[in-house]
């Protein structure tokens, strides 16, 4: 049984993760919602995925490759469709999602997968996380594609939230009890442009020097902070 707790993610941290690692443009389609379960259709690269999860908040899912034609009819047919850029970022042992939604309007998420409740309770959330949202429904994938978000603020960034981020990016994570699985190394790429789009320009990541990162970050909040002050 897979659990995943979710966390709000500052705008800027999230472009920043972006522009340091890359990520995979994904769209996914939803059908009507069905009482004992959820479906939808994913298109991500020259792949097409339909995936069925029974309800509840540990639902199960299933999933069938079916071509990338075939996809994209589903995808017209379905009730609300979302867009979203996905990196994946190493935290110790683990990975966690960067999700950087594009439609039905920007969203920025970090989720983290455990392997059991009570793994998932012993994780502390680093300081770059925001608020958690895992028990509001609201924020779901599926609730974003078929009723969308009226109220989202973005999260305030502060210094400890990228100095955080600038040790997680430098494998400078402090060491948390979990119980040890093997995963396999799941390869990052980038979508065909007429699928879904590349979320980096040329289809790689950018190679930045960290300390340039954190000057230009260290620029933005000093501007932020100065717009906040009274005149």
């Amino acid at each position: 049984m897979t659990v995943r707790r979710r966390f709000l993610l500052a705008s800027s941290l999230a472009r920043l993760i972006q522009r340091e690692r890359g990520g995979l443009r994904l769209i996914e389609g939803f059908f009507p919602e069905q009482r004992d379960r959820n479906s939808w259709v994913r298109l991500e690269e020259n792949r097409g995925l339909l995936i069925l999860r029974t309800a509840g908040p540990h639902g199960e899912s299933e999933e069938v490759e079916v071509p990338v034609g075939h996809a994209h009819a589903l995808l017209d047919v379905c009730a609300g469709e979302i867009d979203y850029t996905r990196t994946r970022l190493r935290i110790g042992d683990r990975d966690a999602l960067i999700d950087q939604f594009n439609r039905p309007r920007e969203l920025h998420f970090v989720t983290v997968e455990f392997d059991s409740e009570a793994e998932g309770r012993g994780f502390h959330p680093l300081p770059w996380f925001g608020p958690e949202i895992t028990a509001e429904t609201r924020y779901s994938n599926h609730a974003i594609a078929l009723r969308g978000v009226e109220q989202y603020q973005d999260v305030p960034l502060s210094h400890e939230a990228l100095n955080s981020l600038l040790d997680t990016l430098e494998n400078r994570v402090p060491v948390q009890p979990r119980v040890p699985v093997k995963r396999p190394a799941a390869k990052q790429r980038t979508v065909n442009k007429d699928l879904a789009g590349p979320a980096q320009g040329g289809g790689r990541a950018a190679q930045v020097n960290l300390d340039d990162i954190e000057a230009a970050m260290m620029a933005e909040m000093e501007r932020t902070l100065q717009k906040g002050k009274p005149e």
